[in-house]
């Protein structure tokens, strides 16, 4: 099985983040995962790399050609070099069996959209997890929220995607994914 994971390239962020990255990493490449991923090497991008290394699973690492020079620094992935990001975001979303996204700025957000609106446009049975961590994501959900109180949007957006507040309820999700 494979999980797609969106996160953060930002080497500022909060340690938490990077430790509850750690985390998860470990639980997905402990119970057999193979990491699909956007070919980074440092913060979030680079710690989910080096956790699946740890446990000798197969990495695939997508990237656009403006970030090519960095696969360098990750040897032990197979890696997709994409002219665009969209391109890149199709690439890497049909290629998983479930697509995590763990805390990130806009690269993340716009990576959630389009992956919710491919699954619920075109019916496809993909699991989205969101891991709001420390709330994160609590501004992108508001604004889901305030889409359907405004009509633009159905309550039934919630049956595309499920939302981690915590990792015992993260991983409550992926024994359910395991189980199907």
């Amino acid at each position: 099985m494979r999980v797609t994971i969106s996160s953060s390239s930002s080497e500022s962020i909060n340690d938490v983040y990077k430790e509850s990255a750690i985390k998860i990493c470990d639980y997905l490449a402990e119970n057999g995962w193979d990491l699909n991923w956007g070919s980074g090497s440092i913060s979030i991008m680079g710690i989910c790399y080096n956790e699946f290394v740890k446990y000798n699973r197969h990495i695939y690492g997508y990237t656009s050609s403006k970030y090519a020079d960095d696969i360098d620094n990750l040897p032990r992935a197979s890696h997709k070099i994409f002219d665009t990001t969209f391109d890149l975001k199709k690439n890497i979303f049909n290629d998983a069996d479930l697509v995590l996204l763990l805390p990130g700025g806009t690269g993340t957000i716009s990576e959630f959209f389009a992956y919710l609106e491919e699954v619920r446009s075109n019916d496809i049975n993909k699991t989205l997890v969101v891991y709001n961590e420390n709330h994160h994501f609590d501004s992108t959900l508001t604004l889901i929220d305030d889409l359907i109180k405004r009509s633009f949007n159905r309550d039934t957006i919630y049956n595309y995607f499920k939302v981690a507040n915590s990792f015992d309820e993260f991983k409550m999700i992926i024994d359910g994914f395991i189980d199907k």
